[in-house]
C-alpha cells in the first residue's frame, strides 16, 4: 500500500503523518498491496478538510470530510472510507458466491444427466414474496414460461403457479 500525503495551506507534521498512517493501516484488510492512497489535508478559514483518494486496480474512491479539528476530519474520512470499502468487498463476495452456486448447480445437473436424462437448458429464478394475483399477471407477461415459483405472501410458503392446456391456471401448494 502506497500512502501519499499532501498539505494545502498546512504543513504535514510528523505527528499528523504518524496519525494518518496509523489510521490508514485499518484499511489494509480491504485493500491489496498495489493500492495507492492519497490523503490531502486542506485548511480553509476555520474548516479542516481531509480528502482521501484510493486507486486500486482501476477502481477509484474519493471521500471528503470537513470539521473544525483536523484529527476529527481524519477519523470521519477514514470511517467513511472503511464503510464504503466494506460494502464493496461484500458485493464482491456475494458475486463470487452467486457464481460458485451457479457452477455447483450446473455440475450437479451434468452428473445427473446419465440417470434422469439430458438437461438441455438451465434457468435460474429469483423467488420473491408476492400475491397469487401478481403471480398470475407475471406469468401472463412471460409468454415462453409455463410455470412460476413464488413465495405466497398470505401463507409464507413456496407455491408454483402453472398454465394448464385449457387456458386456466393450476397451483401447487406444499403439504
Amino acid at each position: 500500500m502506497n500512502i501519499k500525503m499532501v498539505g494545502r495551506n498546512i504543513e504535514i507534521t510528523d505527528a499528523i503523518r504518524e496519525y494518518i498512517e496509523k489510521r490508514v493501516e485499518r484499511l489494509e484488510k480491504f485493500e491489496g498491496k498495489n493500492t495507492e492512497i492519497t490523503v490531502v489535508c486542506t485548511v480553509e478559514r476555520e474548516d479542516q478538510i481531509v480528502e482521501i483518494q484510493i486507486n486500486q486496480n482501476g477502481e477509484f474512491i474519493r471521500i471528503e470530510e470537513k470539521n473544525d479539528d483536523l484529527y476529527a476530519s481524519i477519523d470521519l474520512a477514514i470511517d467513511k472510507v472503511e464503510r464504503q470499502l466494506r460494502k464493496e468487498k461484500e458485493k464482491r463476495v456475494d458475486r463470487n458466491r452467486d457464481v460458485a452456486a451457479k457452477e455447483k448447480h450446473s455440475n450437479l445437473t451434468k452428473s445427473d444427466d446419465d440417470i434422469v436424462g439430458k438437461v438441455t437448458k438451465t434457468r435460474c429464478y429469483e423467488i420473491k414474496p408476492i400475491t397469487l394475483e401478481d403471480a398470475k399477471l407475471k406469468l401472463e407477461d412471460r409468454k415462453e414460461d409455463t410455470f412460476m415459483a413464488f413465495v405466497n405472501v398470505e401463507t409464507n410458503e413456496v407455491n408454483v403457479l402453472y398454465k394448464r392446456s385449457d387456458g386456466s391456471y393450476g397451483i401447487v401448494i406444499p403439504e
